[in-house]
């Protein structure tokens, strides 16, 4: 039988990780991504939705903030569901459906997003995991009350 502080060392060391672990191939490129930040433009150009039903355009507005727009619908309409009357009748092809995102330590953030499908507005941020593939997540209120979305670059 082991003395007591024999067996507390022996588990200590069993669940510390060992410092001369090489790192797994998948583990060491998961950490290189999180540490890897995307120049503000990287957004630019045009993505397709996750059912890929609707294909949005990034652009740079005027003021430095990025905007998106619907450039193609899987079931083109009107915004029929919108909360003022006079624009129901208005193509939601065309229109602004991402306004005020900005750039900040390589998340977009503080934007907002409009879902032609009820007519409600969200607040919006977004992360590029990679060139081609972005993380959407529209909220109310916080973060934590909200829905994220993966978008891939349109080619």
């Amino acid at each position: 039988m082991k003395p007591p502080a024999l067996l507390i060392l022996t588990a200590a060391l069993t669940l510390l990780p060992s410092a001369a672990a090489p790192l797994l191939p998948f583990a060491e490129g998961e950490a290189r991504a999180a540490e890897t930040k995307y120049p503000a433009d990287s957004i630019l150009g045009e993505w397709w939705t996750e059912k890929k039903d609707g294909r949005i355009r990034f652009v740079k507005h005027e003021d430095g903030t990025y905007r998106g727009l619907v450039t193609w619908g899987a079931r083109p309409g009107k915004d029929q569901f919108n909360k003022h009357p006079e624009l129901r009748a208005r193509p939601i092809v065309g229109m602004t459906l991402i306004w005020h995102l900005t750039h900040s330590d390589g998340k977009y953030e503080g934007g907002y997003v409009y879902n032609p499908e009820n007519g409600d507005t969200y607040r919006m941020k977004a992360e590029l995991t990679n060139p081609d593939t972005l993380k959407v997540r529209g909220y109310l209120g916080i973060s934590l009350l909200g829905q994220t979305q993966t978008w891939t670059r349109f080619r």
